[in-house]
């Protein structure tokens, strides 16, 4: 049984990877921040006592990195520095049999569409009404704005698709609010990104809608 003590617990996440994986992170950190947890981000010096490891799994060296942070994040909890440890991204969507295998001092694996999962393993509640609120961890004159998420490609040289899915648009509306959001948090420049950002708009509105898209944000 778990002693409990009077210490707030404190999350460090670790973000691997690519701009994609820096948003998922930068929600993530939001949600925790709303549920009232301290939060650090990619602290080597945190004392933080969860560790989350937001993983990339895209090219080899990417896995060889998140696969030696997972393991440096294992020995330090088998040595007592943190109470949990908790994998999620792209490494973990991928390889998940695998690593609950090879690494099973890591508490959870989590795939690239689990955030509420992983909060509810945390204790902390999905809010949904965070959805375009985000704290970001970019310097303050600029911050990502991920359009979409997933690709439709079938290309043999790539695992995008195993990793993030089907392409899937957000709305002009959804992007316009998030993208006022930022702006009122001091960002004067957005710089956005997808898996397949000329495929953006076919699902919502069966049309290629990237200058409509371009168009609304140049208002904010």
């Amino acid at each position: 049984m778990k002693t409990k003590t009077l210490r707030k617990d404190k999350v460090n996440v670790i973000t691997l990877g690519c701009s994609k994986n820096l948003v998922d992170s930068e929600n993530l950190i939001t949600q925790l921040h709303a549920n009232d947890f301290a939060v650090d981000h990619d602290s080597d010096d945190s004392d933080a006592n969860i560790v989350v490891v937001n993983t990339c799994g895209f090219i080899d060296l990417a896995k060889e990195e998140s696969v030696n942070t997972i393991l440096q994040y294992a020995e330090i909890k088998k040595q007592g520095g943190i109470e949990k440890l908790y994998v999620t991204g792209c490494l973990s969507q991928r390889y998940k049999d695998d690593l609950e295998k090879e690494i099973p001092e890591v508490d959870a694996y989590f795939g690239t569409l689990e955030l509420p999962g992983l909060l509810a393993r945390l204790e902390a509640d999905y809010k949904s009404e965070l959805l375009g609120e985000r704290q970001v961890t970019t310097p303050p004159h600029y911050a990502y704005l991920k359009i979409s998420e997933g690709c439709n490609r079938t290309c043999s040289f790539c695992a995008i698709p195993l990793m993030r899915g089907k392409h899937i648009s957000r709305s002009i509306e959804d992007l316009v609010i998030e993208a006022k959001n930022l702006a009122r948090l001091g960002t004067k420049e957005l710089l956005l990104i997808a898996q397949e950002s000329t495929y953006y708009g076919l699902d919502l509105y069966k049309r290629r809608a990237l200058p409509e898209l371009l168009q609304a944000l140049a208002q904010v």
